[in-house]
Parts: structure tokens; sequence; C-alpha cells
């Protein structure tokens, strides 16, 4: 995208200004960073013995994790970067709102971030910013008050509680936009905590922290404990009804289509039509349920509990959800919560914090003028050479695999041709200006916001589908991830991303190829991996495999399963191989990918075909991808992230999958007999 001359002169002066006023400080990125050196390997340990301590335990041995940090790895190095950036360019922008065009993202950044830190002002309003929402479910009188009550909670907390009706694309035609039934989210959080059975020492002490909350909302005491209870009890219910993380990936499992009436009947007390109403939008032929059992288990709460109780629960669901936006009275709970959750009994400063709800509520705007600071088009245009690159030698390598029938590897091949990728930022921006954002008002900015999303998704409906560049929360410029979206066959790698120390464009090919050329071709397997290769090259979900293919493919990802299921994490607790088989899977693409792209990179520049530091660049390129993912973390967030999340620790990632490149065992002349070597029947050879 080419700016505008005004947009530069805008992002010079700011800059000039930041300087002028020494805000932060933007922490370098160095070796204990985990820029990649030599100083952070353990050349005394044998490569072929423990490979993770070879390339990691200089690292390991002289940085400790802060008693006040969950984790300390790659990305948490590259977020306190981000964090120092971002305190600057919004503390300049609350500085410039009030002079700024109305409607501007420097307007709406500014003016959003000086209501977020007035303390004063929030604290003096305690929770009366959420009372009128809470009389209209004290309002509630009936099933039909409350479906239609239903409805209005989307719009107004951009979220959904107990179930909700919201527009995707459709899964099986991706040029149609069509309505999902979801289940709600829970407050209590991460899900796998309600494995814990009741009354354990978790669940104790997640029903006291909320207890907390709620005495702080004015709650007495003694009501807060019967409130908590029965909220504790009936999420846990309906947790039970829904599908298993494992079972949520299997697309026939989340993606069900029925006609309307039918969908209706499984909970008739709750009339959808009324729900849809509240958000003027008409009830379709068809929606999609993605829990088949959940509706069940919300019909029997409905009809077992009193209205009350659901009230009850609806009045929770909304002081959890805007307590972070109501002053200083829920500080304490949340450092409670934190330390029960993660181990660490901390809340990040508001200067922090802030960040992380402008992201998820102006994500386009704040996006925007952290691109026009900190993103260059040189790092565009050399990252955009890097998946160029990486393609191309995915497409060799598909090209000769030998066990796809032809006909499947046409149709594979076709998928690889159309696969589309984004670098950085969108072409266009989604505009916000319309929305009224006000510098006394937090809570009313974010209800405004919420309605604005709501209102734009719901819009879709009945028109053909856009796909709008980094509009998905987990892909925003200014957030440090990459993502592919199946229903595009298109990947994103946001601009916070391609910063030190995952992209150092300055250091030798083999340090970046490895590491943010590996993440692009990490993103290009998920279009190939277990769920990922269900979806044809327009992203419809379409069974385009031959079975003798698919039976193969499942060998395959098989050995990831295992793998992994016989890792262990913390003494006695070993990862769900099943539950993170595509991102595994999506590792080795992405590393052999990247190996060998450097490999015909040094082919086209030989005079940087060369060992530095005594270390060959196929050598460095390993140990780069190994210190790219070393980390330390509390055993907590083990237990309470990784354990229900796709994405393994990045100590396993680590060395994981090197297993499964052929080259990393002629690297380090790890042979038959070594604690690292995998016999070659055993490694993966998908793609």
């Amino acid at each position: 995208m080419h700016r505008l001359a005004s947009l530069v002169v805008l992002c010079l002066s700011a800059f000039s200004t930041v300087q002028a006023a020494e805000l932060v400080a933007v922490p370098e990125i160095g070796p204990d960073q985990l820029s990649f050196s030599v100083t952070n390997m353990d050349t005394s340990v044998d490569p072929g013995t423990d490979f993770y301590r070879y390339a990691v335990g200089g690292w390991l041995d002289r940085v400790e994790r802060p008693a006040d940090r969950i984790s300390i790895g790659t990305f948490d190095f590259m977020g306190l970067r981000l964090t120092a950036q971002m305190k600057n360019l919004i503390a300049e922008a609350g500085e410039k709102s009030a002079s700024a065009e109305k409607g501007s993202p420097l307007q709406q950044v500014g003016d959003f971030y000086n209501a977020y830190m007035d303390v004063a002002s929030l604290d003096a309003k305690g929770i009366t910013p959420i009372e009128p929402e809470l009389a209209r479910i004290e309002a509630i009188a009936s099933l039909d008050d409350l479906a239609t009550y239903l409805g209005r909670y989307v719009s107004v907390a951009g979220a959904v509680a107990l179930v909700g009706i919201v527009p995707s694309t459709d899964q099986a035609d991706t040029t149609k936009m069509v309505l999902f039934l979801v289940k709600g989210s829970l407050i209590f959080g991460q899900e796998n905590l309600y494995d814990a059975p009741a009354g354990s020492e978790l669940d104790v002490a997640l029903r006291r922290n909320l207890r907390t909350v709620l005495e702080k909302a004015g709650y007495e005491p003694s009501r807060a404990t019967d409130v908590v209870d029965m909220v504790a009890d009936l999420e846990r219910e309906l947790h039970g009804a829904t599908l298993t993380p494992v079972e949520a990936m299997n697309p026939a499992n989340s993606y069900q289509p029925k006609p309307f009436d039918d969908v209706q009947a499984e909970i008739p007390k709750l009339d959808f039509r009324k729900m849809l109403a509240a958000l003027d939008v008409s009830a379709p032929d068809t929606l999609v349920q993605t829990q088949p059992r959940y509706l069940d288990g919300l019909a029997k709460a409905l009809s077992e509990r009193p209205l009350d109780d659901i009230k009850d629960y609806l009045k929770v669901r909304v002081i959890t959800h805007f307590k972070p936006f109501l002053g200083t009275r829920f500080d304490d709970g949340a450092r409670e919560l934190n330390r029960i959750v993660f181990g660490v009994d901390r809340l990040p400063p508001r200067e922090e914090l802030v960040q992380s709800t402008l992201q998820s509520s102006l994500g386009h705007p704040v996006s925007r003028l952290y691109v026009e600071r900190y993103f260059s088009e040189e790092t565009k245009a050399k990252a955009s050479d890097m998946v160029e690159r990486i393609h191309r030698t995915f497409q060799t390598r598909m090209k000769s695999s030998t066990w796809l029938d032809e006909q499947t590897k046409a149709a594979a091949l076709a998928k690889l041709e159309k696969l589309s990728y984004k670098i950085g930022y969108p072409e266009t921006w989604n505009d916000y200006s319309s929305v009224d954002i006000r510098a006394d008002d937090l809570v009313g900015n974010i209800m405004r916001l919420n309605a604005f999303d709501a209102a734009r998704s719901f819009a879709k409906l009945g028109k053909p589908v856009v796909n709008e560049a980094f509009a998905d929360p987990s892909t925003l410029p200014v957030i440090i991830n990459a993502g592919y979206s199946m229903q595009t066959n298109g990947f994103e790698v946001p601009a916070a991303i391609l910063q030190p120390a995952a992209f150092e464009a300055d250091k030798d090919a083999a340090t970046y190829f490895c590491r943010i050329g590996a993440v692009l071709g990490h993103e290009m397997t998920h279009g190939f991996d277990s769920r990922g290769r269900l979806y044809d090259a327009d992203g419809n979900l379409k069974d385009w495999w031959k079975p003798q293919d698919a039976s193969a493919f499942d060998k395959e990802a098989a050995k990831l399963i295992d793998q992994a299921s016989a890792y262990e994490v913390l003494p006695g607790l070993k990862l769900n191989g099943a539950l993170s088989v595509g991102e595994n899977m999506a590792d080795v693409g992405g590393i052999n990918f990247a190996f060998d792209a450097l490999r015909d990179y040094l082919a086209e520049h030989p005079e940087e075909n060369i060992s530095i530091d005594g270390l060959t660049p196929a050598q460095r390129c390993f140990v780069s991808w190994s210190q790219f993912w070393a980390m330390k973390v509390t055993d907590e967030a083990i237990r309470s992230v990784f354990m229900s999340n796709a994405h393994p620790p990045g100590f396993y990632r680590a060395t994981a999958a090197l297993k499964h490149v052929d080259g990393f065992y002629e690297a380090f002349d790890i042979k038959e007999g070594d604690k690292e070597w995998v016999p070659p029947e055993r490694r993966v050879k998908a793609w």
C-alpha cells in the first residue's frame, strides 16, 4: 500500500514528538531476548544426545524468568518491545486527540486511551455505567424476554452468553454468509479448568475469587456465595454438553447445517426468532449448529432452574465482562485470578492493559497508527520474497511426492497454487470513523464499538462475501502472530511479528529463514494439515481425497500424535497428541520448507554459503529454530493453557519438528543409537 504524503508527515511528526517527550525506551533485542547467538548455546553437550540443551543451554543457565511474568520466550520478549512501542504511540495519541479530526484513528485511539487512563473518574463512577444493563436483565419476566436479551447481549458485549446466533462464512460455500448457532463463553475462563472436580482446590479457589468480584460489585457476602455456587454448577453442566477440543477439530462435528425449525425444535422454550429480532435480523431457512449436544444441555438447565437463576447468571456475565473497565476496585481479584490460573500474582500496569483493550476494540485504527510508524516497506518486501521462495519449495516437494494418487496430487497442487498470502497490513483499512469515541465514557465507547461491529457483521448477510484482510482479532497488524484461514485458503502475517527476534534481516539468511521463514511455511502447511486438508482450493469443506491417500495421510499424522503423546511436559503429565497434531504437522512442514528454501537461496548467493562462528548454514538454521522456541514458563500456565491448546509449549516445539528433517541429522552427524535419532520410517513425510 502506498501511503499518502499527509500520513507520512503525520508519522514523522508523531515520531519527533515521542522522541522529544522521551516517553519509553524501546528495548533492544539481544541474546538474552533470544536473538540468535552462539552465546545461547551449550557446546559442551553432544547435539545427538540433547539438542535442546546444546542449542539453548547457555540461555537456560543465564536468563531467569522474572517472578512477575508467566513465561519468557521469543514472543514474550517481542511483546515487551511491542508494549514499549505502543506505550509511546497511544500516549502521544492521548495528548493530540483533542485537536485531531473527529473520527480519525488519532482521535479515536487517543480519546479511548484517555478514558481508560482516567482512573479517578472510573473509580468515582463505580459500576454505574453497567447499571442500565443490569436493570434490563432484572426486567426479564419470561423466556421470550430472555431470548430477546440474549440477542441484545451480542451487540452490547461483543460476546455470547448461554447461546447466540452469529454470521460467518459458510464452510461448504465460501461465497455465502450464513448464521451459526454457537455456545456461550464461560465466566470461569479456561475451559480445561472445568475438568477440576467440584470441591477440588482449583474449583474452590475459582469460586472464592468470583465471590470477591461480586462483593466488590455490591453483593452481600452470603448472596455472593449462593450466586457463585449457582454459576459454577450451571457452567459445569453446560460445559459437559460441549464438544471436547479434539472433537471440535473435526468439521463433521462442528459444522452441521440444519433447517432452522429443526434446530428450534431442540429447545422450543427459547425463541430464536426473538433472539434474531433483537438484532434486526430475520430467521433464515438454515442454521449451522456448531455444538450438537449443547442445546439439550441448555434446554435441561432452562427447564430445571428458575428464571431468577438465569437472570443472576446474566448479571454476573455483565459484571465480569465489563469489570476491567470499571475502575480499580476489581484489580486485587484480577491479580488473585492470575495467581490461581497462571501462577503469577501480577496485574500489568494500566498503560499496558489499555493496549489489549484497544486491540480488541479499535483493532484497525490502532494498527494503522502502529504500521505507519514501526513497519517498513523494506521489511515487507523481504518477507514477501521469502514467502515466494518457500511457496516454490512446497510446490517442488509436492510434485515429487510418491505417496499421493495422481488425481489427489493434482487437487493438492491446485490448492497450493491458489493459496494466497498477505504481509504486514491490509490494503484497505476498516473504517470506524462513524463510531463516537469519547474521552470520558469508557464503557460507552466499548458498547458502541461492539454494536458497530455486530451491525457490520449482520449487514453482510445476503451479500457476496468480501474477505476483510487482517480483521480477525488474532491477525491484526499489531498482534504478534500469523494465521491461516481455511475459508480463504490464505494466510496473514501481521506487521508485529515481522520484528526482532522473529525476523532480523540484518543477520545471515540461515538465522531468519529458519525463524520467520519457517513460520511462513508453517502457515502454508495448515492448508494441508489434519483439518486443513478437508477444505478445497476455494476454502470449501469438501472431500477431494482418494480413500487410499486419506489413509496414507492419517498414518503420517499418527506419527506426530504418538510423538507428542509420549512427551512429558510435567511429571506425570503428557501432551495431547491428537489435539496438537495440526500445529505439529505445520511445524514439520514449516522447517522443512524453510530449510529447502534456504539451500536454494544459498545456491543463488554462494558468497553467503559460509560457516560463521564455527557453524555451517545448516547448523545455524536448526540452532536458530530451537532458540526461537526456547521458553521458561510456570507449571500453572502449562496446565491451564497448553493442555487445552492446540499449540504445544515452545520447549517441545524447539526440537520435535527437527526430528522429521533429514538434513538435521546430516548437519550434526546424528546417527542411529544417538538419543535424538528417530528412524527414517518414523519420520513424517507427508509434505
